[in-house]
Formats: structure tokens, sequence, C-alpha cells
């Protein structure tokens, strides 16, 4: 974790108020989930907020970009009434770590495939709850079931519903507006701006590790679910309490916190 981008990012916080939900802001989806979001008369006013895993490289600097355009289509919708605020970035490498990489073997082992992505995710939504309780507790994401009939397995049902599952253990909502949306057009039409498709964005070094040379994806939905219940969640609770106690938290720390946990995988 970067200290400074902690201390940066409860800099931010102490001046905005309960009503003030996350906005997870990444690729065009998270864009889009955050235009339809507010739509609700309830949300008024986003944080915009970038989390990285430490695979990702490549175009950082299109997110601020991006979070303008974002701006734009906001007041073209609803005027000055919404308020989407300037772009804050908060990661997490050692929360990943833990998550996705210290046991990628004995995952593999013990369920017989393992995607760092399903957990990357959960990792994304995971190290917002800190800064989500101490605003309006509530996050949007831009996760979505389908992306034009392609299947991502991080995107799956059950991933979604866990994903929700975890941050409603903190007493933390995570809002999925473009769930049910299917095509991709709809996405541009929301933006109102032409985006393709993972582009202007950062690129990450794992993207695709759960399909075949061909594209296609294969995955057990039994195993898919063993895994999102017996690992998965429960560790995300035991490593969400620790960062909520002690943000400062190291891998070492965050090791020993589920270490019983994991002996008994």
């Amino acid at each position: 974790m970067d200290h400074h981008e902690y201390k940066a990012m409860i800099k931010t916080i102490e001046g905005l108020g309960s009503d003030v939900v996350i906005g997870e802001f990444a690729g065009r989806d998270s864009a889009a989930a955050i235009i339809k979001a507010m739509e609700e008369k309830d949300i008024n006013h986003v944080l915009p907020m970038a989390t990285f895993a430490p695979t990702e490289y490549g175009d950082f600097n299109s997110l601020k970009y991006n979070v303008k355009s974002t701006k734009k289509r906001v007041d073209e919708i609803h005027g000055n009434t919404k308020t989407v605020d300037d772009l804050v970035t908060y990661s997490n490498s050692d929360l990943w770590s833990v998550l996705n990489g210290r046991f990628a073997y004995s995952l593999r082992e013990k369920y017989g495939f393992f995607s760092s992505c399903i957990g990357c995710h959960a990792y994304f939504h995971l190290v917002r709850i800190p800064f989500a309780l101490q605003l309006g507790k509530r996050i949007i994401s831009g996760e979505r079931e389908s992306h034009d009939g392609r299947i991502k397995i991080n995107q799956l049902g059950p991933c979604l519903d866990l994903y929700q599952k975890i941050t409603a253990y903190f007493g933390v909502q995570l809002l999925m507006p473009l769930r049910g949306m299917q095509e991709g057009r709809d996405v541009v039409d929301l933006l109102g701006w032409d985006w393709e498709e993972g582009g202007s964005q950062p690129a990450c070094a794992l993207s695709g590790n759960y399909s075949d040379t061909k594209g296609n994806v294969h995955y057990d939905l039994d195993a898919l679910t063993y895994f999102l219940h017996e690992f998965l969640y429960p560790v995300a609770i035991d490593l969400g309490e620790l960062i909520i106690e002690n943000p400062k938290a190291d891998r070492q720390t965050m090791l020993k916190a589920i270490n019983k946990r994991m002996g008994e995988q």
C-alpha cells in the first residue's frame, strides 16, 4: 500500500458528506455505470475512484480524460444538480497479492482451476469499503454479466452475487446498474461518446487467462461455486475486517490474519 495515497484519500473524504457515493472508475463500463446510477433521485454526488492491480500497465493518464468526459455527460443530462468529483486513486498491492497470488498453487490443487480475475474483482470492491463506510456506504460498479455474448469468468452471475454479499457484510451496498446490459452499443449510448471496449484505459498482463488459445472460456460451475463460498468469501471477510481496523496492515499481517483459515482449506 502507498501510505501517501492513503493519506491523500483520507484528506479528500474528510470534506465530503454522507451522501457521497464512490464510483469505481476503470474502463468504459464503469464510466457508463456512474452515468446510469445518477439517474436515481438519491444519487447526486459521486466520487470516482481508480484502483489498480499490480498486473496493470499502460495508459493510466487516460483515466483523467475519461473522468472529464463523464463529468461533461452528467452535466449535459442533469445540469448543475448532480456532481462528479475529480478522480482519486487508491490501491493496495499487498491485499491483491494475498487474495490472488500467494495461494494460487493451493487453490488450483483444491478446486481444479484458478483464475486471478475473480479475486481481482473482489479486491477492487473490497479495497474501497473502508472509504465507503465513511461516505454514503454505496459503491457503483460497472460489472456486466454478458459482453455482446462473451463470457468473462469474473463477471458470471455467481461471482457478482458474491461480490455484493461481501460488501453487504460490511454494510456497504454494491450497485451494478449495468448488470443486465448485454450489448456494448447500449453502453456507448449511455456514455454519449465513442469509446471502444478495452481502449483508453490501462491493460492487464493476465487478461483472458481463463480462456484457451481460441478464446473459449472453460470452467466447472460446481468447482467455481465451491471456490467462491469456501475460499473467496470467508477470506475476503477476514481481510476486510483487518483493513478497516488497520489500514496500514502489510502483506505479512494479512497472511497471519488468514493463516488458520488457510490451514483448514
